[in-house]
Parts: structure tokens; C-alpha cells; sequence
């Protein structure tokens, strides 16, 4: 029931962003409009991938299920939302720049940040044996998680047309819109996970009975 009210509310500010971002929008930097979904995206990506990295360090600390259940739902959907990042960056690019890729150092390190999650499922999934799936998952989530801070120093590090944070100048309103669009992008969030991780544990809890039932009946 909590969930739902939720995702209902993430709903309701998303229609309220939508409008927002639709009539905020600049008349001369139309692309403008294109940031109120690339940031947000963005930000809960990263936000995903943290929380999923704190998920596989308690996992190596305490070895549960649910530590590495929960690393690996957060990955899944830091993806989604990675994907939408890079398609509306790519969209805002050529609105911006002219072109929808051309291998500017933020695009490029994200592009292989969402590749190297891509890979973490690839690892887990590869493994058939449930610990030691878990365990070489987590030490991964920890070493793809070194390659967030090369995003942000990128456009420091190298030249890049991608505008840094500071040099950033918004109106108070397209701040609100994003805000907004942010706040409704971190209630679906929630809600995914939420929803997810609760299938999965039903699904894991399922999986045992059924595996306890053979046992006994194959001992009796």
C-alpha cells in the first residue's frame, strides 16, 4: 500500500514536471528542455549505484542474501535509468552542439560506466554457484564504483563541450522544474525498488521451500 502511494505520487509530480519543463523552456535555448529528463536521470543513476555499492560492502561484511539481492536490483535499475541518461544526453547533444555523439569525455566515461555495470550482471550471471556468485559480484560492485568520480573529473581532466557545474546559470524557474522533475524521478525510484526487491525476495523465499520439499522427499 505504501509503495503505491508512492509510485501515485511520483506519478502526479511527473505530470506536474512535465508541464513545468513544457512551459519553462527558453525560447531561444529550446534544449534546454531536454536537461529536465538527462539530469535527473543522471543523478539517480549514480544514487542507485551508490546505495548498491553500501549493499555489496555489507554484503562482503555480513555475508547475506539480502545484501547482495539488493546490490544486484539497484544495479538492474541504476541501468534503466543510466540508458535514459545517455539516449536524452545524446538527444540534448545534437540540439546543443550538433551532433548526438561525438565521443566527448562526459558521454565517453559514461557511456563505459554503464558498460561496466552491464558487465556486473553479466559476471553474476555467469556463475552458477550462489555464494561464490555473490561474493565475486560484490568485489566488482566495488571496483566499477571507482570509475563514478572519473565522470565527474572529466570534464576537468579533459576539454569538453559538456558544461561544467559551475558554469552553470539557471532561473529560478527551470531550478523549480528540475527539482521537481528530480523528486519524481526518485519516488518511481523508490518505487521500482521497492517493488522489485520484494519479488525477489518472495521469489528466493519460494525457491527454498521448493528446494527443502525435494530434499525430504527425495531423503524419505
Amino acid at each position: 500500500m505504501k509503495r503505491d502511494i508512492i509510485l501515485v505520487i511520483g506519478v502526479i509530480l511527473s505530470v506536474g514536471a512535465s508541464y513545468m519543463s513544457y512551459v519553462s523552456v527558453h525560447p531561444v535555448r529550446g534544449d534546454v528542455y531536454f536537461s529536465y529528463t538527462h539530469v535527473p536521470a543522471a543523478l539517480v543513476c549514480y544514487l542507485a549505484f551508490f546505495i548498491s555499492l553500501v549493499a555489496s560492502i555489507m554484503y562482503l561484511k555480513k555475508r547475506e542474501r539480502r545484501y547482495d539481492m539488493a546490490a544486484e536490483v539497484l544495479v538492474i535499475i541504476g541501468l534503466v535509468y543510466g540508458i535514459v541518461a545517455l539516449i536524452s544526453g545524446a538527444i540534448w547533444a545534437n540540439a546543443a552542439w550538433g551532433l548526438y555523439w561525438n565521443w566527448d569525455p562526459k558521454q565517453t566515461t559514461t557511456l563505459i560506466l554503464w558498460i561496466a555495470y552491464a558487465g556486473y550482471i553479466a559476471v553474476k550471471y555467469s556463475i552458477s554457484e550462489v555464494e561464490r556468485r555473490a561474493v565475486i559480484g560484490a568485489v566488482y560492485n566495488v571496483l566499477a564504483f571507482s570509475l563514478i568520480p572519473l565522470t565527474f573529473l572529466s570534464v576537468m581532466l579533459w576539454q569538453s563541450l559538456h558544461p561544467r557545474a559551475q558554469e552553470i546559470t539557471l532561473s529560478m524557474s527551470v531550478k523549480a522544474t528540475l527539482i521537481l522533475n528530480l523528486a519524481a524521478a526518485s519516488l518511481i525510484f523508490a518505487y521500482l525498488i521497492i517493488t522489485t526487491y520484494s519479488l525477489w525476495s518472495l521469489e528466493d523465499r519460494v525457491n527454498v521451500l521448493l528446494y527443502r520439499y525435494r530434499y525430504k522427499k527425495g531423503g524419505a
